[in-house]
């Protein structure tokens, strides 16, 4: 099962996607440090286990600062163990992916700024009037692209080396 992870937008968007599981939770007013909570809640609900994802994505930006620290931290805890591959993608990227060909994506980012995507570039804007964005858009359909992204580098956890042992590593 793959879960994907958006916390660059308003709140948080998490999906859980495999062959035949299709879900979806989306909170604008959660906050990173809830991620823990909402994904447990996510997975109690629908009676899946933690150790049935094996990958992870995670949306990179643009977007909230903050947002994208908890979700690239949350994201990384989850692959320490090296038992689920961790992949990151642009949202901007990540978001047309959920759309037809040529259609622009727009997401604010501050005052009359806002991030876009349009024709395959990334690009920060100035409107007058504000445009339609695409804050709620679903995240679940990014699920597809896992297999397209190479993986970040695997993280070990190894606590068993004693660097003050004697032994090879004082020769």
């Amino acid at each position: 099962m793959d879960l994907v992870v958006d916390c660059s937008r308003k709140g948080v968007n998490l999906g859980l996607y495999a062959s035949d599981v299709c879900l979806e939770f989306s909170d604008p007013n959660a906050k990173g440090d809830e991620l823990a909570f909402l994904l447990g809640k996510l997975l109690s609900e629908n009676n899946f286990e933690l150790f049935q994802i094996t990958r992870v994505l995670v949306t990179l930006g643009p977007g909230s600062f903050t947002g994208i620290r908890a979700g690239i931290a949350f994201c990384e805890g989850l692959c320490f163990s090296g038992k689920r591959t961790l992949h990151g993608i642009s949202t901007l990227k990540a978001l047309a992916s959920c759309l037809p060909d040529g259609e622009e994506i727009i997401l604010h980012a501050r005052a009359n700024l806002y991030y876009v995507w349009k024709n395959g570039n990334e690009s920060l804007v100035k409107f007058e009037t504000p445009p339609q964005t695409c804050e709620n858009l679903s995240i679940i359909p990014c699920a597809k692209l896992i297999p397209s992204i190479k993986p970040s580098r695997t993280q070990k956890a190894n606590y068993l080396i004693n660097p003050y042992a004697k032994g090879d590593f004082f020769a």
